[in-house]
């Protein structure tokens, strides 16, 4: 990526803001950008660097290790001079993954008590743009720090905000949260090129998309234009007649009002080069017609809402029966249906739709409505709807993301900048290919270490909790990803697993309790990477001895001493050499569990909680869960997926 272009001033990358952390008690370098041979003097915490922007116009300097505190002034001078108050030192974290990682706090368990207690200026949270690049960035698109607030700390992750409230708690050091996360992820997206490429087994995932059509590989590199023009939006009636509709919205005041009360918006920081703006004539020669237009790629997300009330609360619309509107132009579009017990993305839609250069009318049937089916599964409640979202979408619909896409365009403009460590929580965009996960994981790992050059930084993963199928014997790709997850744990140093098999749902990709995950990976963080003398981590299995009809496990992470929480122990199965599991009676004695079953004379492997959502509770005495696991190495569901 070139330097941006530039005055006859310094220029930082949006990474340096007011109200940012930097790693204390570490070397940190400050870098950016001038004219051509410009002087340049960094001055911060009581120290003074001087460098020359290079040919290339770039400039950096390495400032010696601080100690935690604040706030102090950031000073560059060039030809000009660029300040950037309150700024603290103390410790810095990567929060990176998929959706349940962005999983916003608001929407969490015990939301409504944790939030109004968000208060520390000391807790701050910057949150990268999405992305999508195919070579690395010097840069994120614009961003800036925030302060740990109500306001800020509910529309931020809250995995990231639990792991921020119990590092202060424990360290009494300012922390900083850098957010670089996208829902419906796969892990190849955030991984370097080289990682790919280096390991046989992730070979199929280049040549997938070495192999994608030509206009998918372009709306990768180049935004695609689109524009839709709208009108004439009403309520049906449930019961024909005379007044068989409500007119919701025309425009034709130039105002964006819709009739019950609310009004139409646009979610600008989503689609930063596209716009919401009145236009005329609109249908048959009307006053005015609304149009969203501009250009989107991979990483926008085009979102035209209409609230039904002003403050947003829901409206009753059992009365009608759907709602009608006109529509034309480029693009594709889908309408959803919103109502608050839903907060997980998966609202009620129909099918996207194409436009067409003539105005096309579309109904949306409140009987049609359906949901993807990945979230929990709500009832839909016409008596509380609080709006109608229009997304849109180039006509090539939703692609495929280019491998390394994220990698590139997310953590690369992060690499220069100091951090602690990273913590992880992704995988459910994997779990077809778990087996190749236990490659994939790894490669992501090194590339980052590699990008930062600051050796093995902690790197923490949250085990896929709870979600899918009811306990049954055999295999499970859930259980194969959570697998990986602990095989990654094992054999890469200095990584930490953060298990989540018992806060999870059966039936919902998306579990609110969030306060636990990050409490456990803050716990794991505590206990190695600031020594503090605590258990962090639940029973991890270790070794096996077989002994007639008996197989003894043995455990690391024992505590205070293995225990069932609820009564029998529960979650083990047993195989002998035929393959064939069957449950298994299970009990603890002293560190150890011994595992048998009268159906198999002769076991040979046992396993653990090996299904999407088991039945099991064995944890240790200091409340943390064992992580499932088996003794055996048969190839399972995903074995041949690639």
């Amino acid at each position: 990526m070139c330097a941006p272009s530039l005055r006859a001033d310094p220029v930082l990358p949006h990474l340096f803001s007011e109200h940012m952390v930097l790693q204390r008690e570490a070397p940190v370098a400050i870098w950016g950008w001038a004219d051509s041979g410009e002087n340049i003097s960094v001055d911060l915490a009581g120290k003074t660097v001087e460098t020359v922007a290079g040919e290339d116009r770039r400039w950096k300097v390495v400032l010696g290790p601080v100690q935690a505190g604040g706030p102090f002034t950031l000073t560059i001078h060039g030809k000009k001079t660029v300040e950037i108050k309150d700024v603290m030192f103390g410790e810095v974290w990567v929060a990176s993954g998929q959706s349940n990682m962005t999983y916003a706090l608001s929407a969490a368990a015990d939301a409504d008590g944790e939030i109004p207690k968000a208060v520390n200026p000391l807790i701050r949270f910057l949150t990268v743009p999405k992305r999508i690049s195919l070579a690395p960035q010097d840069d994120t698109l614009p961003a800036s720090w925030e302060l740990c607030s109500p306001d800020t700390a509910k529309r931020f992750s809250a995995v990231s905000y639990f792991f921020a409230r119990d590092l202060y708690s424990a360290l009494n050091v300012p922390i900083g949260i850098i957010l670089s996360s996208w829902p419906g992820t796969a892990a190849e997206e955030w991984t370097a090129p080289d990682g790919l490429r280096r390991e046989s087994i992730l070979a199929p995932i280049v040549q997938r998309w070495e192999a994608s059509p030509a206009d998918v590989k372009s709306f990768a590199a180049h935004p695609t234009e689109f524009s839709l023009e709208f009108d004439d939006f009403e309520l049906l009636s449930e019961n024909p007649g005379p007044s068989s509709s409500l007119p919701l919205t025309n425009f034709d005041d130039g105002t964006s009002r819709t009739a019950t009360g609310g009004s139409w918006s646009y979610v600008w920081a989503d689609a930063p080069n596209s716009a919401l703006e009145l236009v005329s004539p609109g249908r048959n020669g009307s006053k005015y017609a609304g149009r969203v237009a501009g250009t989107l790629d991979g990483a926008s997300s085009s979102e035209l809402l209409a609230s039904f009330h002003a403050d947003g609360s829901p409206a009753d619309l059992r009365a009608y029966s759907g709602i009608r509107f006109w529509v034309r132009g480029n693009g594709m579009l889908q309408v959803q249906l919103l109502q608050p017990s839903i907060n997980d993305w998966d609202n009620y839609s129909v099918e996207p739709v194409r436009a067409t250069g003539d105005w096309k009318q579309i109904t949306v049937s409140f009987k049609d409505l359906k949901q993807d089916g990945w979230g929990v599964a709500k009832t839909f409640t016409p008596e509380s709807l609080s709006g109608i979202r229009i997304v849109s979408m180039p006509i090539v619909g939703d692609p495929d993301r280019p491998p390394s896409g994220l990698y590139e365009g997310m953590i690369t403009p992060l690499k220069n900048f100091r951090i602690r460590g990273a913590i992880w929580y992704q995988g459910e965009g994997n779990t077809w290919r778990a087996y190749q996960y236990r490659t994939l994981l790894p490669a992501l790992i090194t590339g980052w270490r590699q990008a930062w050059g600051e050796g093995d930084f902690p790197f923490l993963i949250v085990q896929l909790p709870n979600q899918g199928s009811s306990p049954e014997l055999g295999d499970s790709i859930w259980a194969e990803l959570r697998e990986a997850q602990l095989f990654t744990q094992r054999s890469v140093p200095n990584t930490g697993l953060a298990v989540t098999v018992d806060v999870g749902e059966a039936k919902n990709l998306h579990p609110p309790r969030k306060a636990e995950v990050g409490q456990r990976l803050a716990l794991w963080a505590l206990g190695t990477t600031y020594a503090k003398k605590i258990e962090y981590s639940g029973p991890l299995y270790d070794s096996m001895k077989i002994s007639g009809r008996e197989i003894r496990i043995k455990f690391t992470h024992t505590g205070a001493g293995l225990e069932a929480q609820g009564g029998q122990l529960k979650g083990f199965a047993i195989a002998g050499a035929d393959r064939k599991f069957h449950w298994a009676d299970a009990r603890i004695e002293h560190d150890t569990v011994i595992v048998s079953s009268s159906d198999v004379s002769a076991p040979v492997a046992v396993r653990y909680a090996w299904a999407g959502s088991p039945e099991c509770n064995l944890y240790n005495k200091d409340g943390l869960p064992a992580s499932p696991f088996r003794t055996d190495d048969w190839p399972g569901a995903t074995y041949e997926k690639r």
